[in-house]
């Protein structure tokens, strides 16, 4: 386990990089948000792109971080980030679950993306905060949860997917450092934010609501302070212990070893089956998008 401390010191002793290019997507509140802060305090002379759906919410925390290290460039891209052809800059509405999209597809779509930029900086590195390390069995024959669809489930998904992803895109960008971080109970709003499909019932809909109360008043009790896990964030953005490949990291900081159920995952070519998959999701999410646009 890295502790606290040690992560702090770690984050305040380390040599000030300067002219570095961040892109965050989610950064407007809870774990992003906490994490964009420490790296504006750490990087000097930077500029960081700040994905988010509102240009004057974002105004108190961009006078925030102006004020934390002024010799930073921000600037903030409206974007709606679940859809995917928002990401690309189209604007056009989509039919993709905006649970799974957030959680996943529109995270991957930002990489694939980003990858040309990545491939030409010095020290590309890729983080997504998920669930990294607590994989489970998918519904193999439903990945993209076309009819099983739950919060849980979504989590069940998501989590997989995103470490066979990363592997791949490592293994075809072998100078880029991939980490899906699993954060741990967090002190944020993350649950309250969360929503049901619109086809769903009333039954679910109450399900959904107690679940997320239960699960928010638990994170209160016992959850990690939100800046004590962008520090964490923020660690494992700037230090040399993860080099290029791809990595699962628990809530202390640690790399997760074991490998559970991506075993068999790996074993039978997964990594490469969910980025086809995901890659299909591409093409007809922005084919259907682009086709919605009027003439």
């Amino acid at each position: 386990m890295v502790k606290a401390t040690a992560v702090r010191q770690y984050n305040f002793d380390r040599e000030q990089d300067v002219g570095v290019v961040c892109v965050f997507a989610g950064a407007t509140s809870g774990i992003g948000a906490s994490t964009l802060e420490k790296m504006v305090q750490k990087l000097q002379k930077s500029t960081f792109y700040v994905l988010g759906r509102s240009a004057p919410r974002f105004a108190d925390q961009r006078a925030k971080l102006e004020m934390l290290n002024p010799s930073c460039k921000l600037v903030f891209i409206q974007a709606e980030v679940s859809l995917l052809s928002d990401i690309d800059a189209a604007y056009t509405k989509e039919g993709l679950e905006t649970c799974f999209s957030i959680s996943y597809y529109a995270r991957m779509r930002l990489v694939s993306n980003l990858l040309p930029l990545l491939r030409q900086s010095p020290r590309p590195r890729v983080l997504s905060v998920l669930a990294g390390g607590r994989e489970k069995a998918l519904h193999e024959q439903d990945i993209g949860l076309d009819q099983q669809w739950s919060p849980i489930a979504v989590v069940n998904h998501t989590t997989p997917m995103t470490s066979l992803a990363f592997e791949q895109l490592a293994e075809k960008n072998e100078r880029v450092t991939f980490l899906h971080s699993y954060p741990g109970l967090v002190r944020t709003d993350i649950f309250a934010r969360l929503t049901p499909p619109e086809s769903s019932g009333i039954v679910w809909r109450v399900t959904l609501a107690c679940i997320c109360g239960l699960v928010a008043m638990v994170m209160l009790c016992v959850g990690m302070p939100v800046e004590e896990c962008g520090e964490r964030q923020a660690f494992l953005l700037m230090t040399d212990k993860y080099g290029p490949g791809a990595w699962r990291i628990n809530s202390s900081s640690e790399q997760i070893s074991v490998s559970g159920v991506l075993k068999r995952y790996r074993e039978g070519s997964w990594s490469e089956r969910i980025w086809e998959h995901t890659i299909r999701v591409f093409d007809t999410t922005l084919a259907m998008g682009s086709n919605s646009v009027p003439k």
